[in-house]
C-alpha cells in the first residue's frame, strides 16, 4: 500500500539545475500569482518519515543554493546582448519561496521513497541604451517556469 504525504515548505532553499517537467508561464501572471501551499503536521508522521522529510528539506536547501551559484547567467554575472539599438542584461534565479515537496513511499527494494520537488525558475531582464546602464539598472521579472524533479531516497540519502 502506498502511503503519500505532501510537505510544502514556504521558505526553503531548493532549486535544481535539471528538470523532469517544465511548465512555461508568462510574466503578466508571474507577479500576481499567489501560491497556495498545503501544510502538513510532521508530528502525524512516523519517526522514520520525519527523519526522511528532514533529510529531504536539507537536501533541497543545499541543492537550491548550489544551483543559484552555479547557474549561468546569474545575478552576479548577467548575460548582456544587443537588441535593436538597446542592451538587454538578463539572469536566471531559482525561487526558494515557491518550493513544494511530496514524498511517496515505494515498495521498491533499492529505494524506499521518491520525492516530487517543484519550484520556480525566474528570468530577470533590464533594458537600457548602454551596456553599463543595462548591467546596473533595475531588473524586472519577465518570465517564469516551473521545474519538477524526482529524487529518490537510496541508502539513507536523497539522490538524483
Amino acid at each position: 500500500m502506498k502511503k503519500i504525504f505532501s510537505v510544502i515548505v514556504l521558505s526553503c532553499s531548493l532549486l535544481a539545475c535539471t528538470s523532469a517537467k517544465e511548465e512555461n508561464t508568462q510574466v503578466s501572471s508571474a507577479e500576481n500569482q499567489n501560491f497556495v501551499y498545503e501544510k502538513v503536521d510532521v508530528t502525524n508522521l512516523s519517526e522514520q518519515e520525519q527523519f526522511v522529510y528532514e533529510q529531504l528539506r536539507t537536501f533541497a536547501h543545499g541543492h537550491i543554493s548550489k544551483c543559484n551559484v552555479q547557474i549561468i547567467p546569474n545575478k552576479n554575472s548577467p548575460k548582456i546582448e544587443k537588441r535593436n539599438n538597446m542592451y538587454v542584461a538578463s539572469y536566471v534565479e531559482f525561487d526558494p519561496g515557491s518550493l513544494s515537496m511530496e514524498i511517496i513511499s515505494t515498495p521498491h527494494r533499492k529505494y524506499q521513497y521518491l520525492a516530487k520537488i517543484k519550484y520556480r525558475e525566474n528570468l530577470y531582464q533590464c533594458m537600457a541604451e548602454t551596456e553599463q546602464s543595462a548591467l546596473k539598472g533595475k531588473y524586472n521579472l519577465v518570465s517564469k517556469r516551473f521545474i519538477t524533479e524526482v529524487p529518490k531516497y537510496q541508502q539513507g540519502k536523497w539522490k538524483y
